[in-house]
């Protein structure tokens, strides 16, 4: 069970680092922590070496916290992207709220309008 921590941890750790890899890595990370407590009590009982054992603890514990860490950074990214995309949109309605009470750009809107409506009138009567 030893040498099974120590592979799962150091995988869990590898894949902790990784940010889309920490999904596969905590798991990991946690069955090693379990492996290697469990492979420990039982090399203690038995009076083997536990050194694999504690080193699959070991690793297991900090790829856990490495991808605990990385979630937790990847979800507030998240978060202040959604909030940017939010507060954008808010100022870009404000903006489009605010030329559309003007009246001058709605003038200039319409004379604009108009002349390209009467332009295209005369390209119809041309055909």
């Amino acid at each position: 069970m030893g040498v099974a921590a120590l592979v799962l941890g150091i995988l869990g750790t590898i894949l902790s680092i990784i940010p889309p890899g920490f999904w596969i890595g905590v798991p990991m990370a946690i069955i090693a922590l379990i492996l290697g407590i469990v492979g420990r009590k039982a090399a203690a009982t038995n009076n083997q070496p536990t050194g694999t054992s504690t080193a699959g603890i070991v690793l297991g514990i900090i790829g856990l916290v490495i991808g605990v860490a990385m979630w937790v950074m990847c979800a507030m990214i998240v978060k202040k992207t959604a909030d940017f995309g939010n507060e954008l949109q808010k100022e870009m309605q404000k903006s489009m709220d605010k030329s559309m009470k003007d009246p001058k750009l709605n003038d200039e809107f319409d004379k604009a309008f108009k002349k390209a409506m009467e332009e295209a009138a005369k390209e119809q009567q041309k055909k």
